[in-house]
């Protein structure tokens, strides 16, 4: 198999994706503040360079996108803005 410029930035792009989601892992299961920060930054720089590589890759084609209807989106919103309120409301009724 040859590995031509679609592989890599496939692999460059599942090696973010995978730094992304251990950061995140790590950060929220360390209670040292330091490595908690340490952890938060170097995902946020993973999202950058993550989402650098999609541009990329879909303006070469080789990662389509298309766009999500309105009414998905207004969904996904607000689905995602109750799991955020019940989520607030669970964390006051534990204090």
């Amino acid at each position: 198999m040859e590995f031509n410029t679609q592989n890599t930035l496939q692999d460059a792009l599942i090696a973010h994706k995978y730094l992304i989601n251990m950061y995140c892992q790590y950060g929220i299961e360390t209670s040292n503040e330091t490595l908690r920060t340490l952890f938060e930054e170097n995902q946020k720089v993973a999202n950058v360079h993550d989402l650098k590589l999609f541009k990329i890759m879909n303006d070469k084609g080789f990662y389509p996108k298309s766009p999500a209807a309105a009414k998905d989106v207004k969904q996904a919103l607000k689905m995602h803005t109750q799991m955020q309120q019940e989520l607030e409301k669970n964390l006051k009724t534990t204090k």
